[in-house]
């Protein structure tokens, strides 16, 4: 049974569709492309083993009278896997689940296939050029071992505001951030910008500024339009906002977390998705028996990110532990690493 039956019949999230003994849903009203949703939905089918190399997928427009969505929206998520080298196509014959030579469970996987082959040309054409200029293939490796490193340590030299709502928010998204870049990275909240916690010049004394698309106004009103501010996109872990959405009106969850600002966001997604209904008990804090206590008496419990670990380590088998958070989606991480690496540039100058 889902959250506020009355809002399914608004269209708000297409009935749940069964294919092949597996059910899946498309949520529609939180800032999550459904193309996105589409994609995840055939990542974790590969994950899983349902698909594995080497079979075929649905065609488009099969898949997309399954899903009750456009053809265009699924035809977009099948061009990512497809650019992402996870997908293969053959003329005449279909869509296959590509071998992998990377695991696609792990962050920034999708270096395998196409994206792999793309870089490797482009080293190839760059060795082809310095050894144009008199340079030997051995002496081209040493050079661009040598100039990584100094990219590398001059990173490691900047200073990076990550603003953020919440604090657990922010936290996740400096560990995705430490996985593309070694730069300083410091978590910095809303409220703490707006009460003068953490004044103004700090932001002005970092390289660079990150914040959400949904606090940018925010920010720009405190900071001014710097060219240091860099808005990024995020989606909520869409498994865990599936999972939210099917709790049964009148469900008592438990919600671990750090602070109050991530009962509150928390809150606000549930009202969003139609789960008004569903009573949230907060544990606030870190100390692991207080989190035992605070669980104890709850078949389902959400946590934040940070604090799955300590979670799952005291929740019983019976217990289901849902860990909510928001993250950068992958092109913007691209895009902060890109930019990283012009600051490093700018630095020298």
């Amino acid at each position: 049974m889902l959250c506020n039956n009355n809002i399914v019949k608004q269209n708000w999230i297409n009935p749940l569709i069964q294919l092949n003994g597996m059910i899946t849903v498309i949520v529609q009203k939180i800032g999550i492309p459904i193309y996105l949703q589409v994609k995840a939905y055939i990542l974790d089918r590969i994950k899983t083993g349902y698909y594995k190399t080497g079979d075929k997928l649905p065609a488009e427009r099969q898949l997309s009278e399954q899903l009750g969505i456009s053809r265009n929206t699924v035809s977009a998520a099948y061009k990512e896997l497809l650019l992402e080298g996870i997908l293969d196509s053959e003329q005449g014959r279909g869509t296959f689940v590509r071998e992998q030579t990377a695991d696609i469970t792990t962050v920034g996987a999708d270096v395998a296939g196409s994206r792999l082959e793309r870089a490797l040309k482009v080293i190839d054409t760059a060795m082809t050029q310095v050894v144009e200029l008199g340079f030997t293939v051995e002496q081209f490796a040493t050079i661009t071992a040598i100039r990584a490193k100094e990219r590398e340590l001059a990173t490691r030299q900047l200073r990076v505001a990550v603003v953020e709502g919440t604090r657990e928010y922010g936290e996740r998204f400096i560990d995705q951030l430490g996985q593309v870049a070694n730069a300083r990275f410091e978590s910095v909240t809303l409220s703490d910008l707006t009460t003068g916690v953490v004044r103004t010049e700090f932001l002005a004394a970092c390289d660079l500024v990150i914040t959400t698309l949904d606090h940018q106004s925010v920010v720009v009103e405190i900071l001014g339009n710097s060219t240091k501010l860099m808005a990024v996109a995020t989606t909520p872990n869409l498994e865990a906002v599936i999972k939210l959405a099917r709790l049964p009106v009148g469900s008592e969850v438990a919600v671990i977390a750090k602070t109050q600002g991530y009962i509150d966001a928390l809150k606000q997604l549930l009202a969003k998705i139609g789960c008004n209904n569903v009573k949230l008990t907060p544990c606030i804090g870190e100390d692991r028996e207080q989190i035992r206590s605070g669980i104890a008496n709850f078949n389902v419990v959400i946590t934040a990110w940070d604090l799955q670990n300590v979670v799952r380590q005291v929740a019983s088998a019976t217990q289901d532990v849902i860990t909510f958070y928001y993250e950068i989606d992958q092109g913007s991480l691209q895009q902060v690493a890109s930019r990283l690496v012009a600051e490093t540039d700018k630095a020298k100058e």
